[in-house]
This record gives structure tokens, C-alpha cells and sequence, in this order.
């Protein structure tokens, strides 16, 4: 494959409340308990974080005798140390930590009608920077409040791999990380780490020790990191008290090439950078940089990077890479923007418009936007939790940010992100774990949905060529993942955050045989999806995204894995319909045959064309080489009607490093009004 070129995002278009103590205070101080209120697996609610281990507050029962009362404190162990008679509850002290507890004795007691935690509340910290005013994308993320308990720390570094960075910027100059093992201009490596001069960072596209920014895209990223806070000018970054270093990635031009990409992702992990903020996309998969891509998590970096702007479901990379967090852009409304991608490989969001940060010549902005915009926000949040918590991993981190996200829901999406929008405070609280349990499980795709069941001899037992696997959230451990098929539970040989994985041998009967079964996947006695698995030759797979622009999708992969009536509908725009179709985790990597098999209809249109294009990655990297037409033919209507076709000339062109099938249908000549409805999709890879 030649040479390419990746393109940055453009469109740079109560401290605590005071607890009232009554003069029979116990003499220890009441610090807030970072103890969980219940051992369920939910996620408490962010007035449950942070509670008075001393007190409770309690309501007697109406008509409850005073000496009833009385008696039910006593059993319980607490003691009244404020009457509010006006409302009729009592503050109550009980002994340091055993708030969980005694609350619990108070609630077996008829004399009580009700005993809670004592909560605190915490006002959100404001800075002295002028531009505090314009920063309503830090205070839609929570960073104002996770100030209060964290607000970075110099040891954590984050890495800015981008155009450089402005050192001399009086906003982030206190905060570019320095190489104490390297000396200024003497043109020596002198801490040997095969690097000259990498005082503040390195310039991989030119080869030399000063990150120097001519284009400012990483300057912008990197105040949004960590621009200083409280020296009364400008901005301040998510992670005030982290630094940044400068890793110059992309030439003049604001082009990445792996050869310099590459190499840098190798110096951020030996320098032992925390975090690696990406504000690029790109097309193909390399596999060397998916090398260095590993090699910084096997080394527990953080990686972060923008889903892009294109509004499409066709994943980019380095963000689709499982080893990366991909970040979507987000309004002020906390809806997508116009421009972000999204689908099934994209992670959380964050703000990607009218964002206040640095710009080259001392200078500031309220207007940098784009998914290059929402990276850096997800970078600093990273710094802050490995400030929190110093003992922290990389899994750890991203766990606390993905699992206390919001949710992004927007209609007809749904939810557009794997995990949600990011909320700084509870990811700090996560972190520390004064809250727990992770994100409520999900199930978004299965991979293959069907094919042969025996396994192939040649190939290991637990290859994914002989394995089927759920994708989706909230399948990490301890949860208890439990797949199951008339009344039988299949075995797990694979279990993760986003995947569990199953032998295909365990969709036979006991005695052997094949039964076509539907497998239903619960989390924690939950159901959360199912499928019919369908025999066949190879492996069969369904697009696990479908996206279009100007007109609007229902239906998601369940709709339209399997013929089965269950319709995805796609509007028309204009005198068109279009749809991406991403088919993904494809296992078989050396197809000697790929067939598509579409059945569909079309409603209110008579007239004009669909063709099914798949690009072939022969021709250049997506999406500046050329799309395969699999098959042109006429509309016919309304009528249900099943397409199939094969390709079985070079048929692994088709697939890109990761395995995914770039599928794209567009209807031509379509009536006012006109809609896809699709009920299935299916692509068959046969070795």
C-alpha cells in the first residue's frame, strides 16, 4: 500500500459545606467517608458521594410517643444532637464510620419514619483567569467542581502530540514539562535517550528538539490540557497543575506521517508520559502505528483521540484502535455537533464548539471547535485522575472516565457514544473510589452471526476464526457475563470491558448436533440482547453501524443482521438515499471470497438506481482511492426483494488491517419522500 498523508481535525472553526456541629460533637473530626452507601452494583448519584461518617438524619414516625423515640435511637446507636422541631427531623451522632449501619438499625424501627446520610454539597470552584466567563465547556464537564478535591499535579505529564507547542506562551509556559536530564542548546543527548535537546518535548517531522508550533493546533490543545489557572490572564486547562509536553507529530502543513507519528508514540511511553492526546483522524490502519499504539498501553499510557468531523460512522483511526479513546464533540446543549463522528468506535464525548483556549502569540480564543477540541478535554481529565490517584493505572483511569460518563442520547441515534459525555467529578470520585461499579451493560453487536460451527483444526481453539463474540459495555469483571441457549449456558473463554467471547462448537446440542439457536447474553441476571445464529459456509457478518447525512436512520444492527422483519429504515435526501454500512471485526483476514446478500425494499419511489459500493483498500488508503461497484440494478418498488453477489477476485483488498468492510449504498433517482427498508444486510467471508 503507498504512502499516505492523515489530515488534524479542522474546524479549529461547597468547597465542602460546613457541617454544623452542636457543642456534644465528638471529639473526632468528621472527614467526608469515601465509603460506597450500599454494596449494590449500581453507580450512586452524585449526592451520594461524599457523606458525614458522624451523623445522620433522622425523621421520627407521626405519633410516635417521645419515650418511643427514645428507645429506638438507643437501640439503633445513635444519639440526637439538634432538634428541628419546625420540620420534625433530628440530627443524629453516631460513631465515626458506622453511618451505613446504624442507618440501617434505624430503618427496622416503627418509632422511625426515616434515617439518611448526612450529604454534602460543594459550591464549584471559580479561578481568577478573565476568560473563566467563556468557559462554559469546563463547567459542562464538572471540572470546576473536581477542582475541589484535585486539580493536577506536575508529575503527571500529558503529552500534546499535535503541531507543537508554544512554549513561551505565558499560559503555558509554567506548565511545559521540562527534561531534567537534558541541558539546553549544547547539542548533546545528554540523558542518552537517543534524543538531542528534548527539553520541552521533540519535533518528529523535522528531526530536531524544539516542538515548535507554526500551524498553533497544538497550542490551542494543549491550553485546553493545561493552560495555567489563577495567574488572573487568560484560560485555564481541564488539569491545571499537570504539564504538557510538546510532541510535533505533523509538519508545517498539519500533516501526520507515520514516520513520524510512530516514533513518537514510542518516546512518550519510554519518557513515561501519563497521557497522549491525539487531536488527529485519519483514514487507514497501520499496523506499525498500531504497534506503537500497544506498545504505549502495554507501557499504562492513557491514549486519546479525536472520532473526527466528517458526521460518519465509518471509524477513524488512531481513535477505532480498542487500545484508544475515541472522543466525540459535543454542543452546549449537549447534543452532537454537526460535524462529529460517532457509532459503535466511539468511546465518550466531550465540547468540541465555541471552546476558550491558547493561540499562537500570546493569545487567546472562544471559538476553536471540532473533535480536535473535545480531545484535549478527555486528555486533561485523564491527568487529573492520575493526580487523584497516584497508584492509578491506565486502566483504572480510563475505567473512572468511561464508566461516570453521562449518557449521549439524541434521537434517532440513540445512544451515540459507547459511554457518554465526561463528567470530571465523578470520575475524580471514581478514581479514588469513593464510588464504584461500572457502566450498565449493553450489548451493541455480534461478530460473526453466523456460519460453520466445527472448528477448524488448523487453527488454535481459541482463534477468532473459531469463536463468535459480544461486543458492547459493562461486561468487565466482576460482572457476571452468562450467555445461554434453551437453558443452556455457553462457555466464556473470553471476557473484557467491550467483549465476551464464546466457542463456536458450544451453539451445538450436547449430542452433536446443530439446533440454530437463539443465545441470549445476561449481565448480572439482566438480559441485555440476544440473536439467532444462522448455518452457513465461513462466517457471516452485519454492518454494526449505518449512517447517512441529510435525512435520518431508525434501526440499529439488530434490525437488520438476520431476515427476519425487523426493518432499518434511511430516509431519502433530496432525490437519494445513502447509507455507510461499516461492517467490523471481521476475523478472517484473508477472504478468498466475500458475498453480499441485501434484502430490502423501497417506499413511495418506483424509479431509479441502487448501487452497493465497497471500497478496495488496493487503490490508496479511504478515502482517497476508489470504491468497488458490487452491484447497479434498478428499483422495483415496494416489494421485499433479496440481492446477492460475489467477490472472488483478490477479495482481501476489500478489508482494511482491523477487518472492517467499508460498505457504502447509494439510491439514485428516488421519489419525493422515498425510504430504504431494510430487513437484512449480511456479508459472508469465506478463507
Amino acid at each position: 500500500m503507498v504512502a499516505r498523508r492523515r489530515a488534524f481535525c479542522f474546524f479549529c472553526a461547597v468547597t465542602l459545606a460546613a457541617l454544623a456541629l452542636s457543642a456534644r460533637i465528638v471529639a473526632q473530626q468528621a472527614l467526608p467517608s469515601t465509603e460506597p452507601e450500599t454494596q449494590s452494583p449500581r453507580l450512586p448519584s452524585r449526592s451520594e458521594r461524599i457523606v458525614n461518617p458522624t451523623r445522620l438524619m433522622v425523621k421520627p414516625a407521626p405519633g410516635a410517643s417521645l419515650e418511643e423515640i427514645a428507645a429506638a435511637h438507643a437501640r439503633a446507636g445513635g444519639e440526637v444532637v439538634r432538634d428541628l422541631p419546625q420540620i420534625g427531623w433530628q440530627v443524629v451522632a453516631v460513631p465515626y464510620g458506622r453511618h451505613l449501619a446504624v442507618r440501617e438499625a434505624y430503618r427496622a424501627e416503627a418509632a422511625i419514619d426515616r434515617a439518611d446520610l448526612d450529604r454534602a454539597r460543594r459550591l464549584a470552584y471559580v479561578p481568577n483567569d478573565p476568560y473563566w466567563a467563556y468557559h462554559w465547556h469546563l463547567q459542562n464537564i464538572t471540572a470546576d467542581l473536581a477542582w475541589n478535591t484535585v486539580k493536577g499535579d506536575p508529575r503527571v505529564v500529558v503529552a500534546v502530540m499535535d503541531t507543537g507547542l508554544d512554549t513561551n506562551h505565558p499560559d503555558l509556559s509554567g506548565n511545559a514539562w521540562t527534561n531534567s536530564g537534558e541541558i539546553a542548546g549544547n547539542g548533546i543527548d545528554d540523558d542518552s535517550n537517543g534524543y538531542v535537546d528534548d527539553v520541552h518535548g521533540y519535533d518528529f517531522a523535522y528531526l530536531d528538539g524544539d516542538p515548535n508550533d507554526v500551524y498553533g493546533h497544538g497550542t490551542a490543545c494543549a491550553g485546553i490540557v493545561a493552560a495555567t489557572q489563577d495567574n488572573s490572564i487568560g484560560v485555564t486547562g481541564v488539569a491545571p497543575l499537570c504539564q504538557v509536553a510538546g510532541i510535533k507529530a505533523s509538519n508545517d502543513s498539519g500533516y501526520f506521517y507515520d514516520s513520524a507519528n510512530v516514533p513518537a508514540f514510542i518516546y512518550c511511553a519510554d519518557m513515561g508520559f501519563k497521557v497522549i492526546s491525539m487531536s488527529f483522524f485519519a483514514d487507514d490502519v497501520t499496523p506499525a502505528e498500531r504497534d506503537a499504539v500497544d506498545y504505549c498501553a502495554q507501557h499504562d499510557v492513557v491514549l486519546v483521540a479525536a472520532a473526527g468531523n466528517s458526521l460518519s460512522v465509518i471509524p477513524y483511526y488512531p481513535g477505532a484502535y480498542e487500545n484508544v479513546i475515541a472522543v466525540a464533540a459535543t454542543d452546549s446543549a449537549n447534543n452532537p455537533t454537526w460535524f462529529t463522528d460517532y457509532g459503535s468506535w466511539v468511546d465518550v464525548a466531550a465540547p468540541g464548539v465555541g471552546i476558550a483556549t491558547t493561540t499562537l502569540g500570546n493569545g487567546y480564543t472562544t471559538g476553536f471547535a471540532g473533535t480536535s477540541a473535545s480531545t484535549p478535554h478527555v486528555a486533561g481529565l485523564a491527568g487529573l485522575l492520575f493526580a487523584a490517584n497516584p497508584s492509578a493505572t491506565a486502566r483504572d483511569v480510563r475505567a473512572a472516565l468511561e464508566d461516570t460518563a453521562d449518557a449521549t442520547i439524541y434521537a434517532p441515534w440513540g445512544e451515540y457514544t459507547n459511554y457518554g459525555k465526561i463528567d470530571c467529578d465523578a470520575a475524580v470520585d471514581r478514581v479514588r473510589k469513593v464510588t464504584y461499579g461500572s457502566k450498565a451493560a449493553r450489548l451493541l453487536f455480534v461478530a460473526p452471526v453466523g456460519g460453520t460451527r466445527a472448528p477448524d483444526p488448523t487453527l488454535a481453539p481459541r482463534d477468532p476464526r473459531n469463536s463468535f463474540r459480544f461486543f458492547g459495555v459493562g461486561f468487565e469483571q466482576p460482572n457476571n457475563v452468562r450467555p445461554h441457549s434453551a437453558k443452556r449456558v455457553l462457555p466464556v473463554f473470553g471476557q473484557s470491558r467491550r467483549e465476551v467471547v464464546c466457542a463456536r462448537r458450544s451453539l451445538s446440542s450436547p449430542s452433536g448436533g446443530a439446533f440454530g439457536p437463539t443465545v441470549t447474553l445476561g449481565v448480572n441476571g439482566t438480559t441485555v440482547g440476544s440473536f439467532q445464529w444462522d448455518d452457513g459456509p465461513g462466517s457471516t457478518y452485519a454492518p454494526t453501524d449505518v449512517g447517512t447525512y441529510g435525512a435520518t436512520v431508525t434501526g440499529d444492527f439488530f434490525d437488520i443482521y438476520r431476515v427476519d422483519g425487523a426493518l432499518l429504515t434511511c430516509g431519502a435526501s433530496g432525490s437519494s438515499v445513502y447509507c455507510e454500512m461499516p461492517v467490523r471485526k471481521v476475523a478472517e483476514r484473508a477472504p478468498t471470497k466475500l458475498t453480499f446478500d441485501f434484502t430490502r425494499a423501497y417506499s413511495n419511489t418506483t424509479a431509479g438506481t441502487e448501487t452497493l459500493y465497497v471500497y478496495d483498500w488496493s487503490t490508496w488508503s479511504y478515502p482517497y482511492g476508489s470504491f468497488a461497484v458490487v452491484w447497479s440494478r434498478p428499483i422495483t418498488g415496494a416489494t421485499m426483494e433479496h440481492v446477492s453477489t460475489s467477490i472472488t477476485t483478490h477479495a482481501a483488498n476489500y478489508l482494511d488491517d482491523e477487518g472492517t468492510i467499508y460498505c457504502v449504498l447509494s439510491t439514485s433517482g428516488v421519489g419525493s419522500g422515498g425510504q430504504l427498508q431494510a430487513d437484512a444486510f449480511r456479508v459472508t467471508a469465506e478463507e
